[in-house]
């Protein structure tokens, strides 16, 4: 191996030392000590790795292809032999591959096909401390194979910032530091903070720093944006400079040729606009200057409650991001980093990024464990554990896919499920295309609903009985176009997978089939209008959602809701959808059984029975019933929760009544008296109300229960007995007469009386054994 000079070179002879005394290792070097590429070729000399190889786990695609270049190259070898890598839709490996760089998925799908890794002597985790979900349950599976089936695999964990202690105390594994090269950074703020929920905002703020920064600095520019709509965005408004500087993209879905061309010297000035692919492991040579919004997109699903589908939020980075950004500018020199946020800003960000398990759907998670026979988490190691509410909702999603037996097991549906290198939504859709012999159009769609929506909402059509439908169309029109080029990797990569036509065509798509794919993966997303012609809609989850300008539906009774926006009001926003009629549900859940049912018909004022076909919350179809007396109890109930109870008869008699007890409630608590305010009794509306309710259907049957009778069920015998010596209905005044005391619902009882009747009264009145006065109201004799 030829030697290189890099900061982490001298401590290369303790790692080899330590790994093959330990298991498990923590690597902790900066970025630019040069571990992602000298320290897998440095251990393969080692003596306990003769005839295994090397799995790298690399978090980016980009990344892993350069490193493997990178090492390949100091071997002066081609790619593909001992260095390879396999990321999603590509891969260059051989037999003689010894370090194999894959991505998260890769590493999670192939422990799943072999369980002991045969062959492989040493799995990697690259830049772990960015945290994502699959490398979590990567490490969380190798160790599992580690204890349980391979004491001889050894794990190497590398990050630039993680906080490696907590980690190594789990894994009781040692911890060895390098340093890195860097030089000093000159960091400016900005006082002008961008709306992040403005592209434009974000976008000019930005193109005005690197205006500021061609103007006060010499070196390349690298300039981090959110994502590749503020990428694009900028590019063109920098496109003005392209005869003094290059400007050049680096994203993720971006032509391998055009990434290529962001990271090898220019023979001018460049400006390379990157997403965080370009924060750690990927060396882009010449920079000398960073410019960085502070945002980023990462998968923040609590997850996209939206899509259903884990979709990138717009978040702000974290200090140890900000460190890491910044430090690109001192790789090799003095460097400057202009901020787009205030010093007071940066000591308010989050010291690490959060783990993404925290927040993230985990939905594939709970498929891959339950596929390696885990049905509980806790059985495994985690820095940060799946939440219980997070795992419950993984498994709530798998069951009303189908992928699940009534032991919360996957059945054979979810073990073919499991197989598919897909959220589990688009691989129900897949497995829905496969068994319904339209695997092309499955495969376009599952490309299409898998990356971002390049389309806005102008270019799809204006009326329409299906969004997914006409985007299909743009699709078919231009599947050559750069800005479906990841569109058309993916579909061309399933159509491979599934040993269909590669070249994308046009295959004929109906509503009905297109029903058929959506429902699979979206069973829950099925939606009816609350009223004929409305845009309001309940989903069969219970969801209220609300057709929002991004859709362009018109109101159709049927549709299912692919895309939905959370927004702050009760209601979603519908921005993406596709209409369905009443007949294709029908064949597309015949299993829906009748189920005898009760509800309050609002017109009628009355309990009525029917029968129902349920999807979820959603009612399909709907026919009269026979009505079951208990059932018919329960409704009643609950629509006078629903209501209040101003839908019994309060006569002036019972409200009397129920005052008196309130003040017994209220001003002696020591007596336990029993509290009659209206959230009590809604909530005991089974002890007191239910025996008195008889055959009561309706409104009119309602008015007619004694509520005098109903209320006084809630006291015992001793009770009613002290009810009238301690608050009285009537009250003895000087003249012998017996007045009827007005109980208010606040306050103390009030006596109005004539005020000859009280001559010779020397005190207050008082009740409750004297404790509570009255208020007395002195009338004429006209009674006024």
């Amino acid at each position: 191996m030829p030697h290189i000079d890099v900061p982490i070179t001298p401590l290369l002879p303790k790692l080899l030392q330590t790994l093959t005394e330990q298991a498990t290792l923590i690597l902790q070097a900066p970025p630019g000590a040069g571990k992602t590429t000298r320290v897998p070729l440095a251990l393969l000399e080692a003596d306990w790795l003769r005839g295994k190889s090397i799995l790298m786990l690399e978090p980016r695609r980009l990344a892993a292809i350069n490193a493997a270049r990178f090492m390949a190259k100091q071997l002066a070898e081609e790619v593909g032999r001992s260095i390879g890598y396999r990321i999603r839709h590509q891969q260059k490996v051989s037999p003689a591959t010894r370090v194999e760089v894959i991505t998260e998925g890769i590493l999670t799908r192939r422990l799943q096909q072999d369980p002991e890794l045969n062959g492989v002597g040493l799995v990697i985790f690259d830049e772990f401390h960015e945290r994502h979900l699959q490398s979590d349950l990567a490490l969380a599976l190798c160790l599992d194979v580690q204890q349980g089936l391979r004491e001889d695999l050894k794990l190497l964990i590398m990050s630039a910032t993680l906080d490696t202690e907590p980690l190594a105390r789990q894994l009781r594994a040692p911890i060895l530091s390098s340093t890195g090269r860097s030089y000093p950074v000159t960091t400016h703020y900005s006082t002008h903070r961008p709306n992040e929920r403005k592209t434009g905002s974000l976008v000019e703020t930005t193109v005005a720093a690197v205006h500021r920064a061609l103007q006060e600095t010499t070196g390349d520019l690298l300039v981090f944006l959110p994502g590749e709509a503020e990428i694009r965005h900028c590019h063109q408004r920098l496109s003005g400079l392209s005869a003094v500087v290059s400007v050049c993209p680096l994203y993720g879905n971006l032509p391998f040729a055009e990434q290529e061309r962001a990271i090898k010297p220019a023979r001018q000035r460049k400006i390379v606009l990157a997403t965080n692919i370009a924060e750690t492991s990927l060396t882009i040579e010449g920079i000398g200057v960073v410019v960085d919004s502070g945002y980023c997109r990462q998968p923040r699903p609590r997850y996209d409650p939206g899509s259903g589908l884990t979709r990138l939020q717009l978040s702000r980075i974290s200090q140890a991001s900000a460190a890491q950004r910044a430090g690109r500018a001192g790789r090799l020199g003095p460097g400057s980093c202009y901020r787009l946020w205030s010093e007071g800003t940066q000591q308010a960000l989050l010291p690490f990024t959060p783990a993404e398990i925290r927040t993230a759907d985990l939905a594939p998670l709970v498929l891959d464990l339950l596929a390696w026979g885990i049905s509980d988490p806790a059985t495994l190691f985690w820095l940060d554990p799946p939440s219980p509410s997070a795992w419950q909702a993984g498994l709530e999603l798998l069951d009303r896919l189908g992928a699940l037996d009534s032991r919360k097991r996957l059945n054979s549906y979810g073990q073919a499920l499991a197989g598919l290198p897909i959220h589990p939504r688009l691989g129900s859709l897949l497995l829905a295309a496969k068994n319904n012999t339209c695997l092309e159009l499955g495969c376009d769609l599952a490309a299409l609903l898998s990356e971002p929506d390049p389309w806005s909402r102008t270019e799809a059509s204006e009326q329409s009985d299906s969004d997914i439908l006409d985007r299909l169309e743009l699709f078919y029109r231009q599947p050559n176009s750069t800005k479906l080029a990841a569109i058309t990797r993916t579909a061309r990569y399933w159509r491979r997978y599934f040993n269909c036509p590669a070249s994308v065509n046009h295959p004929a798509a109906t509503l009905e089939q297109l029903a058929l794919l959506l429902a699979a993966a979206f069973p829950d997303r099925v939606a009816r209008a609350r009223q004929p012609g409305s845009k309001r809609y309940l989903l069969a989850s219970g969801q209220g959602a609300r057709l929002g300008s991004g859709s362009a539906l018109q109101q159709p009774e049927f549709l299912i809701a692919v895309g939905l926006r959370i927004r702050q009001e009760v209601d979603a926003e519908i921005c993406l959808a596709s209409s369905v009629d009443k007949t294709t549900l029908e064949k597309l859940f015949p299993q829906l059984a009748w189920q005898q049912s009760c509800v309050w018909d609002q017109a009628q004022g009355r309990v009525v029975a029917c029968e129902q076909q349920r999807l979820g919350a959603l009612t399909i179809n709907q026919r009269p019933g026979k009505l079951q007396p208990e059932q018919a109890t329960g409704v009643i109930l609950e629509v006078i929760r629903r209501e209040g109870l101003q839908l019994l008869n309060w006569t002036d008699r019972v409200q009397q009544f129920r005052a008196r007890l309130r003040l017994l409630h209220n001003r002696l608590p020591e007596q336990n008296w029993p509290d009659f305010s209206e959230q009590s009794l809604l909530q005991t509306l089974e002890d007191w109300l239910l025996p008195h309710l008889g055959t009561v259907r309706s409104r009119e049957g309602l008015r007619k229960i004694d509520l005098s009778a109903a209320l006084g069920s809630r006291l015992d015998w001793q009770q009613r007995q002290q009810l009238e010596q301690l608050a009285p209905e009537r009250i003895a005044v000087p003249s012998g007469s017996q007045i009827r005391l007005q109980y208010p619902p606040a306050g103390p009882p009030i006596l109005a009386v004539k005020l000859q009747e009280m001559f010779g009264q020397l005190d207050t009145p008082r009740i409750a054994a004297g404790r509570i006065p009255v208020v007395v109201h002195l009338l004429s004799p006209a009674g006024r």
